[in-house]
């Protein structure tokens, strides 16, 4: 991933008062030269349909520029752009309410990639993996950051059959692969074993230093 790929990419921000971000192979360092790009965008308003189809074709437009491969099993109007309303309601859980409890399936299909379910979880999944900062208002990518990292564990507890404590390696196991074996792109799209494992155990001492404030101040 070149400065100059990042700088255009950085470049297409559609609305000032949002943010950008790099994700997937190129943030962590295993794509190849080709692989391509994952981005999101995000804003205060939606856009309109004018302003979606110019930012998917400049996205495009970069890929070809750059020799790198598009993959378009998501569809770009479901993973290029989200509105920061959007942003917190996917940091908040709300793509797994509906199978609240158990793991959620992931259908492989176009239906499904194209649902708000399922940019729900995507997002949620952009805001607890490795990814880039490209531009934009940082302080609202800290505070989405900071709120789906916290919801990591309460995702994990939903998983987990009820008995002991939460243990960041109960809590990993939990994110990192169904029941059934399914893991990856296949499950919740966890790649990075360390970066997990590091997210749930903030997580968990978070909540914990939380629940021993509360306690203290109700003394």
């Amino acid at each position: 991933m070149t400065p100059e790929l990042l700088l255009e990419a950085a470049g297409l921000l559609p609305d000032h008062g949002g943010y950008a971000l790099a994700y997937g192979s190129h943030a962590t360092g295993t794509g190849r030269p080709t692989s391509d790009l994952d981005l999101l965008y995000t804003g205060h308003s939606p856009l309109d349909d004018i302003v979606q189809a110019a930012l998917t074709d400049n996205v495009v437009a970069l890929h070809h520029r750059h020799g790198l491969n598009l993959d378009e099993e998501v569809p770009y109007a479901i993973k290029l752009y989200a509105t920061h309303d959007q942003v917190d309601h996917a940091a908040d859980l709300g793509g797994f309410r509906s199978t609240w409890g158990t793991p959620p399936p992931t259908v492989r299909e176009t239906w499904f990639l194209s649902t708000d379910e399922f940019r729900l979880r995507l997002i949620f999944n952009v805001l607890t993996t490795p990814h880039v900062f490209l531009a934009g208002d940082y302080a609202s990518y800290r505070r989405h950051v900071r709120s789906a990292r916290r919801s990591t564990a309460t995702l994990a507890a939903a998983f987990t059959t009820p008995g002991g404590p939460l243990t960041p390696r109960k809590a990993w196991e939990a994110l990192w692969a169904a029941p059934d074996g399914r893991t990856g792109k296949d499950f919740l799209g966890y790649l990075v074993v360390p970066h997990l494992l590091s997210v749930l155990t903030q997580s968990l001492t978070q909540g914990q230093d939380a629940l021993a404030a509360q306690m203290r101040a109700s003394r």
